[in-house]
Parts: structure tokens; sequence; C-alpha cells
């Protein structure tokens, strides 16, 4: 009997080494939109995966799940190599980088090769990258499993982030929970109005009082006075 065909694509290769850090590398992926009638959990299918700009990959797996009108869970034995080495391309020895200053080197990468590197770069290039004129890469960076609390309580305060960033931030929910992220969401004129006020909620009294005093804006600090004094 010849297995089901299950198809999955990707608009870039940062996309899919985003995909492969959170689901393929732990042995699953979830196909949203996927259907595949009377096949049950544990049967082979073919799943062939597209990736904008590579050759097309066709890699066996198993129904781990079949969640109607989600999609279709897949399971692997093992990491297949044809999907780990598009998820972590050869990175380039010292020898290989081109010579110069951090900055000197982004100017040089292609936006492809930038959105690659705020997936797995240091902390030096994160943050470079969350600098970047380009807001897509914002994104990207905290999509970086390696991102510590820190670097978002500092990303939170920053008036470049993009308000995608910023909302990926408030909707995190680790990061959500801490009072410095939410203060500086708060306070961040670039933050989405609603998750400002929304995030109000987790703003420590003491900043509250400070923000009422007009440390935001004004439908901010209004709503903070409000709190403070109810």
């Amino acid at each position: 009997m010849t297995a089901a065909l299950l198809q999955i694509g990707y608009p870039s290769v940062a996309e899919f080494a985003a995909a492969f850090d959170a689901e393929i590398s732990k042995g699953g992926l979830l196909i949203r939109g996927a259907s595949v009638i009377g096949t049950q959990a544990g049967a082979e299918v073919l799943l062939e995966v597209v990736v904008t700009g590579k050759p097309m990959i066709q890699v066996p797996a198993r129904v781990a799940a079949v969640v109607p009108g989600v999609g279709v869970a897949v399971m692997f034995e093992g990491v297949p190599p044809e999907l780990a080495e598009l998820g972590h391309p050869h990175q380039p020895t010292e020898e290989e980088l081109p010579r110069g200053s951090l900055s000197e080197r982004l100017k040089t990468m292609s936006v492809q090769e930038k959105m690659q590197l705020a997936l797995a770069g240091s902390r030096d290039e994160r943050a470079m990258l969350l600098r970047d004129n380009n807001k897509m890469l914002h994104v990207y960076v905290l999509k970086n499993p390696r991102i510590a609390l820190d670097e978002v309580q500092a990303a939170a305060k920053s008036p470049l982030l993009s308000p995608e960033a910023l909302k990926m931030i408030a909707e995190h929910r680790e990061w959500a929970g801490n009072p410095i992220v939410a203060s500086g969401l708060v306070r961040n004129p670039k933050t989405p109005l609603p998750l400002a006020l929304k995030m109000l909620d987790r703003v420590p009294m003491s900043d509250l009082r400070t923000i009422a005093k007009g440390g935001a804006r004004e439908q901010v600090v209004h709503a903070a006075r409000k709190k403070v004094v109810g």
C-alpha cells in the first residue's frame, strides 16, 4: 500500500530553521491544515518538505496524531539527515568569516543571512540585529533559543524594536510575567496601545506611581493613575 503524501512549505531557510529547532530536532512536526483521510496514528507517510530556493526533500515519517481542525502531527525515527543539514547549514569558521568589525560584517550580509544569524547568533550579534533597520529581523532574534531574560528586558524598553517584536514579548508566557519586562513594554511608545494597557496589571506599584506621574503615553498615564488611586 502506498504511503500517504503530506506536504509542508517554508518561505525561507530561516523559517525552516526555526521549525527545525522548535519541532523537528525533537523528533516530530505539526503540519497545520493537513489532512490524511482514513489514516490512523502510527501509519507510515511520506513527508515532502519544500523550502523556497532549495531542492524539494522527501523523508519517511509516521503519523503521531490527527487533530481535527488543526492538522497532522508526524514523528520521525531519529532526525532525517537531509532535514538536519538544511536546519543547521554549514557555519563559517573563523578563517571563513569576513574580516572587520561586526557592524562591517553585517553590512556585507544578505537579508537571508541576517535571518539565519538572528536565529543562531551570539549575544553581541543579537544585540546588533535588534538595532537593525530591517524590523523583520527583530522577531527572529527573539526566536533565538539562546536569548537571555536580561536581553529581553532591554529589548522591551527599546523604542527601536518593531511593534511585532514587542507584541511577541508581551504574549510570551515567561517574559510577560517578568515585572521589568512589563514595565518596559508599558513605557515603550512603540508597544501597541492595547497591549501596553493590558500589561499595566503586571507592573509593580512602585513603577505604576512613576508612570502615573507622566512616564508614558497619555492614555497609559491616565490608566496608571486610576490604578494607583483605585
